[in-house]
């Protein structure tokens, strides 16, 4: 992918996240995506929660790490998930 196409994803991901549109801003068109979003992050939380346990055992850190779930669905992590990464890291952690 290139950076050009990557900018105009990031700001269409900033647009919506804020219900931007020609006539303003829509706080209703707003909620209704990122709860879309955040649905379909909850949904990879397994697979988040897997790479990450993945991470801390190859770190040593291993063992009763908990994980606090609330944490995936911030605007960065919803960001992750439509730019593709997200998926990435999931891939590639399974892929060890």
């Amino acid at each position: 992918m290139s950076a050009k196409s990557g900018d105009w994803k990031a700001e269409q991901f900033e647009r919506l996240w804020y219900g931007k549109s020609a006539k303003g801003e829509n706080p209703v068109k707003a909620a209704k995506f990122r709860q879309y979003m955040r649905e379909h992050v909850r949904q990879k939380v397994p697979d988040i929660k897997s790479v990450s346990r993945k991470r801390a055992e190859t770190i040593g850190d291993g063992g009763g790490v908990h994980m606090n779930e609330n944490r995936y669905f911030t605007k960065e992590y919803c960001l992750k998930y439509w730019m593709g990464e997200l998926q990435e890291e999931i891939r590639e952690a399974e892929s060890y």
